[in-house]
């Protein structure tokens, strides 16, 4: 199943849902939110993110994503983004202040939402929220060790790593791995395991005590954009910034962090 959106580009959604996130009262917001582009030079058609600070690297944050192909343009994704970077306890091992930015200090959003993990809130979380958005989700996992961290960009697209898509089933209540996973540097093989989400908890517990393991999560829902004519019609033109702000961004509001 697939629906659109009123949107046609990450931009454009990324500002829709900045504004449906400041005229709702009752969301948990943070303080400051920072819409950033993944590429400065081409805005227009780069990956967006919505942030709960300036401060910089972000990718300590947890966050919004929004993003497409860049080729086809014919969806939109979005939903929650954070990075598991690398144990504090490892320090000694990485003295360098580019080594010190991976390490998971207490700001970190992970040490919020691995404990949601461990205690079931997180998949309580994707159980509501997929109750209300009626759209197929995935929990994207995309990790690899770190051997020199003063050689370590976390965005590079050159770096090995391994990908896997889990695929969450409603009806079943149930989780499996999706076609498509990649395994170049074999270290979340772990992941194999999940079936239901007491088996996801616990394979976030592995993941958790891999200390040298950089892992990017992102919690992701897809919606087609609409091509040709203009619909004639609000029905016609698909969800808005406020139906997938309430619907599916809401809940993980407080892991913006």
């Amino acid at each position: 199943m697939m629906r659109y959106s009123r949107f046609k580009s990450p931009r454009r959604l990324c500002e829709g849902i900045e504004l449906a996130i400041h005229a709702d009262e009752t969301a948990p917001a943070p303080e400051r939110l920072v819409r950033r582009p993944f590429n400065h030079y081409t805005p227009a058609l780069t990956n967006w993110w919505i942030v709960p600070a300036l401060e910089l690297p972000f990718f300590k944050f947890g966050k919004y994503f929004f993003c497409w192909n860049e080729k086809k343009r014919d969806r939109l994704q979005c939903g929650f983004y954070l990075a598991k970077g690398l144990d504090p306890m490892l320090a000694k091992v990485y003295p360098t202040k580019k080594g010190r930015r991976l390490l998971m200090d207490d700001s970190w959003a992970w040490h919020t939402f691995y404990p949601a993990c461990r205690r079931g809130e997180f998949g309580e979380i994707v159980r509501s929220a997929a109750a209300a958005v009626q759209l197929p989700i995935e929990i994207i996992f995309e990790g690899g060790y770190v051997d020199d961290p003063g050689l370590f960009n976390p965005d590079s697209e050159l770096r090995k790593r391994d990908r896997y898509t889990l695929g969450y089933d409603p009806a079943g209540n149930t989780l499996k791995i999706l076609p498509g996973t990649r395994r170049d540097a074999m270290c979340l093989k772990f992941l194999n395991k999940i079936r239901d989400w007491k088996s996801f908890e616990e394979a976030m517990k592995t993941l958790h005590e891999e200390q040298f393991l950089w892992c990017d999560i992102f919690v992701s829902c897809a919606w087609a954009v609409r091509g040709g004519a203009e619909p004639e019609s609000d029905d016609e033109a698909g969800d808005s910034a406020d139906e997938i702000f309430q619907k599916w961004l809401k809940p993980f509001l407080p892991f913006v962090r």
